[in-house]
């Protein structure tokens, strides 16, 4: 009786396997495999183990979102979409080699059973949509441009600034902004300006549904304007907006 209950439980050990680790790493991101980890870890009944993989991939996740969003601007736009995924892939594969790989294969076929690929599949998604989030939340919570900023009276409204601006220079930005209606007690937007090689360079966000309408197009004309004849030097507008991936986007 005592061999059949033992059996019977044996029979239960539901594991994930290394492909199955691997393509959730590369379709899914740091998440997936963590989540797997520790639940193959938990199946060979080592729980310390388990919660330390929890822990890892929950630090491992946080870092390289910051470490992404601190990248200087237009780096990570230059890094191709496989060289994130080979780096999980191989993170994944290096851990399971060293940390799962010699218990999993001792497993005997009438001890385990693999999990489903449906199962994988759900992990993945679950995942992915996880680190999407824990992305947006880290990226609301940082401010919207570098540099230093000034509040514009008792507003929500912020402008930020970098290089050589003067106070003067950030006062007819404003009141320009003010006259097209940008800028109100209504509002809460923030904007930045640059100086760099004798030019000025603002930052305006703006949806991209609204890139192509005829009254933003005119006002960014008479904001181009008015601010170049009285900065009296070139000055560039940016529209900025981010996509549902969080990859920035612009038009000048």
């Amino acid at each position: 009786m005592k061999n059949t209950t033992t059996e019977k439980s044996l029979k239960k050990i539901n594991y994930f396997s290394e492909v199955q680790i691997n393509i959730s790493a590369v379709l899914g991101g740091p998440i997936p495999p963590g989540i797997m980890f520790y639940k193959n870890f938990r199946a060979l009944n080592r729980p310390k183990d388990a919660l330390f993989s929890a822990l890892v991939t929950f630090v491992f996740t946080l870092l390289l979102i910051f470490v992404l969003i601190k990248l200087p601007e237009g780096v990570v736009d230059r890094i191709p979409s496989f060289v994130f995924t080979a780096f999980y892939a191989i993170i994944t594969a290096v851990l399971y080699h060293f940390f799962l790989k010699k218990e999993m294969k001792e497993l005997s076929d009438e001890e385990s059973v693999r999990a489903s690929n449906w199962t994988v599949a759900g992990y993945t998604v679950l995942g992915f949509v996880l680190f999407m989030l824990v992305t947006f939340l880290i990226v609301i919570s940082e401010p919207p441009f570098e540099g230093e900023s000034v509040q514009i009276g008792e507003t929500d409204n912020e402008v930020y600034y970098q290089g050589y601006v003067t106070e003067e220079n950030i006062q007819l930005l404003t009141y320009t902004l003010q006259d097209l209606g940008y800028f109100s007690t209504e509002t809460s937007n923030a904007v930045q300006i640059k100086h760099r090689e004798n030019k000025f360079t603002v930052t305006i966000p703006t949806g991209k549904s609204f890139w192509d309408n005829p009254e933003i197009n005119s006002a960014v004309m008479i904001l181009k304007s008015e601010l170049s004849l009285n900065y009296e030097s070139e000055v560039i507008i940016i529209l900025e907006d981010y996509d549902f991936m969080g990859k920035r986007i612009t038009k000048e």
